[in-house]
Formats: C-alpha cells, sequence, structure tokens
C-alpha cells in the first residue's frame, strides 16, 4: 500500500482528531495498523489459546529481521525487550569489572542509571549553554581512562540531535564503545548502526515509532554480546526446548537478553509501526519533521516568546524548548485548550511529528502570544 499525502497519514493516528497533540517526545500517538496489529494477537489468543504459539514465533522472527534492517543490523543482533531503562541495564551488565563511562550532565536518568547501579564509575561532561555536542566538543574528554560514551541520539528536553556518525568515528578511533539511546530520534530520523559506529543501540516503541508502552529493541554487535553471560532466562540457552537447569549453555545471539516468553502483542505492534514508517520513507518523515519544527520556532519567535533549543543546521530535531518561567501553569491551562504539550527543564516543550500540521503550530502559537504576562 502506497501512503497518500500528509492529510492521509495523518487520518492514521486517530487520536489527532480531537486535539493539538505536540508531545510526541511525551509519547506518540497509534496508528490504526500499530493497533490493529496488537488486537489481533489477543483476538487469536482468545479464539485459539497457545495452539498459536508457533505462528506467534514465526511472526516474531519476520519482525526481528524487517527490525534488524530498519537500524542497519543482523537479525541476531536484535533482542525485544520492554523498555530502555531495562536495555541500559543489560548492556551495563555486560561489563563485569568496573568502566569508565562518559555522559552529558543533561542527559536522560535512565542513560546513566544503570551504570551506576552496575558499579561503573560515571563522569559527566557538562552539556554546552546551546545543548550541542559534536565529536570536536566530545574529543578533550575522550581521555584514554574513558572505556564508553553513551548519549541519547535526540535530547529529551532541548531537541538536539547528535550527528551520530561523527561521534561514531571519533568514538571507533579512540576504542570507545559508543551506546546510543535513540528513543527520540528513531522513525524521525534515520539510524544505522554499522555506518554510524554504534556498538550498542536501544530504543523504546512508545515515542517517535509510535508503537505504544512495554515494547523496546536492543542491539548489541558481537564484541560487546561476547563479554558476559549477563541476565539470563530459559530462553538465553542454546537450546531452550530442551529446558536444561544445571548448566549454563547460552545462545551467542541477541536473543539471550530476552530471557524469557517473547512480549507478543509490544512485538507485533512494533512491527507494524515500523512497518509504516518504512514505507511512508524515513527521508520523507524526516524533511517534514524538520518542516514543521522550522515553522514552529518562527511561530514562536513571531509570538514575542525566545527559544532554549538551539538552532545548528543539522543538530535540531521535532523537540524545540520555549522559554518559560512559568511553564507548568502554561501548559496546565493549554491542556483545557486540548493543546498537549510538556513542562521541561525550565521551559515548555512542543514535539512535532510527521502527523502534525501548520495549522496546529498555529493554534499553539496563538496560545501562546496570549500568555505572554507567563513569560
Amino acid at each position: 500500500m502506497s501512503i497518500p499525502d500528509w492529510n492521509g497519514f495523518r487520518a492514521f493516528f486517530p487520536a489527532l482528531q480531537h486535539r493539538v497533540y505536540l508531545n510526541t517526545a511525551g509519547g506518540g500517538a497509534m496508528s490504526v495498523f500499530t493497533a490493529e496489529a496488537a488486537r489481533r494477537y489477543y483476538s487469536e489468543a482468545e479464539e485459539h489459546a497457545d495452539t498459536y504459539w508457533d505462528v506467534w514465533l514465526d511472526r516474531t522472527e519476520l519482525i526481528r529481521g524487517n527490525t534488524a534492517r530498519f537500524i542497519g543490523a543482523e537479525a541476531s543482533d536484535v533482542a525485544f525487550i520492554q523498555h530502555t531503562s531495562l536495555g541500559l541495564n543489560i548492556i551495563a551488565r555486560q561489563f563485569t569489572a568496573p568502566v569508565h563511562v562518559l555522559a552529558l550532565d543533561q542527559e536522560f536518568p535512565s542513560c546513566t542509571t544503570p551504570w551506576l547501579s552496575a558499579g561503573h564509575h560515571v563522569s559527566f561532561l557538562s552539556t554546552p549553554a546551546d545543548g550541542t555536542i559534536t565529536a570536536e566538543k566530545l574529543e578533550p574528554w575522550l581521555d584514554p581512562d574513558v572505556d564508553i560514551f553513551v548519549l541519547s541520539s535526540v535530547q529529551f528536553a532541548n531537541g538536539f540531535r547528535a550527528k551520530l556518525k561523527e561521534i561514531g568515528q571519533l568514538c571507533r578511533a579512540r576504542d570507545v564503545f559508543f551506546v546510543v539511546d535513540a528513543t527520540q530520534s528513531i522513525c524521525a530520523y534515520d539510524i544505522e548502526v554499522v555506518r554510524d559506529h554504534i556498538d550498542a543501540l536501544v530504543f523504546s516503541g512508545y515515542k517517535w515509532a509510535t508503537a505504544g508502552y512495554g515494547i523496546a529493541v536492543l542491539y548489541l554487535n558481537d564484541v560487546i554480546r561476547s563479554l558476559t553471560t549477563g541476565l539470563t532466562g530459559w530462553r538465553s540457552a542454546r537450546e531452550p526446548w530442551l529446558l536444561e537447569n544445571n548448566r549454563l549453555e547460552m545462545t551467542t545471539t541477541a536473543v539471550r537478553h530476552e530471557m524469557g516468553h517473547p512480549i507478543f502483542p509490544g512485538i507485533f505492534a512494533m512491527g507494524a509501526a515500523l512497518d509504516l514508517f518504512e514505507r511512508t520513507g524515513i527521508s520523507r518523515v524526516s524533511h517534514r519533521i524538520d518542516e514543521l519544527a522550522n515553522y514552529l520556532r518562527v511561530g514562536v519567535q513571531e509570538a514575542g516568546w525566545s527559544l532554549r533549543s538551539g538552532n545548528h543546521r543539522g543538530t535540531t530535531s521535532g523537540i524545540c524548548l520555549v522559554k518559560a518561567e512559568a511553564a507548568s501553569e502554561i501548559t496546565a491551562k493549554f491542556q483545557e485548550q486540548s493543546i498537549w504539550v510538556t513542562a521541561r527543564s525550565g521551559g515548555i516543550r512542543v514535539s512535532v511529528h510527521a502527523y502534525n500540521t501548520r495549522s496546529e503550530i498555529e493554534e499553539f502559537c496563538s496560545a501562546l502570544a496570549s500568555l505572554s504576562v507567563l513569560r
């Protein structure tokens, strides 16, 4: 099925009909295809019980292969897990001896606290005032003691989008593992793990992927997968169907990190969500997001407000942070008008996806202009 124009694309997301939804950075809308994929599992379970086990397993492996291709990986590199926090904990526990991890001081907690909990040393790089972190700015921090650099591909508050390939090249040259949380960018911008020199990648499905809660994807290259057994369960075994309980002979594939039964409804939802974006075209989606975000930035400034987000070419995203001291009060007022944004980091976080429209942005900016007294 070919994807229609953007109005047609928007029609796939029913939740957008009755509100101005500019909050994908908090949680994305869900398409009719994604919801149907999850409902199909529950209908099959209701009608057929566990007689569909093999059908669900086959469907899971098909989606695993499609997901791997979506990020430029092999199927054996990809695991389906519940959320990004679990993925970062799994990655952190691949390293049994303490390692030195570097992260931004404004990084999302899921990227840093798992390393602290696992007993590793975490150093924090001061985020520049404009929120940017480039390979050039990072290089002086990558001294010989640093083993891992962990980074969100798009920062959750200010929307800065990192140039992953340049940073990945630097990390590879310095023999530093590059770990990326892509929750705020997957399905909005192109990511290829091999091309971008990413050693470990994790992303949740409930934001830009529009796959809902309870599903995430974990990618580990073969070097990190080989470090240790880590967390295990019955499906971590090389021959899980033997149900051996007295020895550890683990599979070398990323399925090891799924540990137990597959999260069938979430996996099927993720498969349908990624399929929609693949059919639409990620480059097309990216262009649409950038176009809307630029329109938003201009509108905010014309309304008399200023931005806390940077505006450097190639590093902007669908997230814009509007400077506002009374951000929580303003977002509450907006919700009364069915305008959904979020208070974050001393500002109003506004996020646009490909399913948004210029008229929504205009409605938001008009509401913003009327509240200048709260600036």
